[in-house]
């Protein structure tokens, strides 16, 4: 009976083993994409599948106008999916790590602005508080043994018009395991 337990619970984390570097959280800074100029962000991952898992993100920056005083804070939820996964075999439940690993990424984001900033009644501006965009691109993951450097390059146009969102958007972040 205990040798069957310990079967079982074996083959159970070799079949959920995925075919990435798992990442648990991250610190970065983003120009542009979700952030109004730029970010200092920290994320965190989570749902793990075989070939993809969800992220979480969240940042504090800069509005690209001189005259604004406020901090920007931006949020971002996506789905990413692995572009070169490992070729696991079953002689090897553990296989080793690539050097870099190539991710595509879409979801939703925003960042939130204080609309009043510059002045108490300024709305002719067009600015919002709030700016959902949608998220499409690319994530670069170079793992070592200890740290993971991710490179994002993402393609965010906003739902709703807004003279501070940008459409292009360009990201660094070190991860850990």
């Amino acid at each position: 009976m205990r040798f069957l337990c310990i079967l079982i619970l074996s083959a159970s984390s070799v079949a959920a083993q995925p075919l990435y570097t798992r990442i648990r959280g991250a610190f970065g800074a983003e120009i542009f994409g979700i952030a109004p100029k730029c970010a200092f962000t920290a994320e965190a991952a989570f749902g793990y599948g075989k070939k993809t898992f969800w992220n979480v993100q969240a940042g504090v920056g800069a509005v690209s106008e001189p005259e604004f005083r406020s901090p920007a804070f931006s949020a971002a939820v996506t789905h990413c999916l692995i572009l070169n996964p490992y070729k696991r075999k079953s002689c090897i439940p553990q296989p080793g790590y690539r050097n870099i690993e190539t991710y595509f990424e879409a979801g939703l984001g925003s960042f939130f602005v204080d609309r009043y900033d510059r002045g108490l009644h300024s709305g002719a501006n067009g600015q919002r508080f709030l700016t959902p965009a949608g998220i499409a691109g690319l994530r670069f993951a170079l793992v070592t043994s200890r740290w993971i450097y991710i490179l994002k390059l993402r393609y965010a146009p906003p739902l709703i018009a807004n003279p501070l969102a940008s459409h292009v958007g360009a990201g660094i972040a070190v991860g850990w395991r």
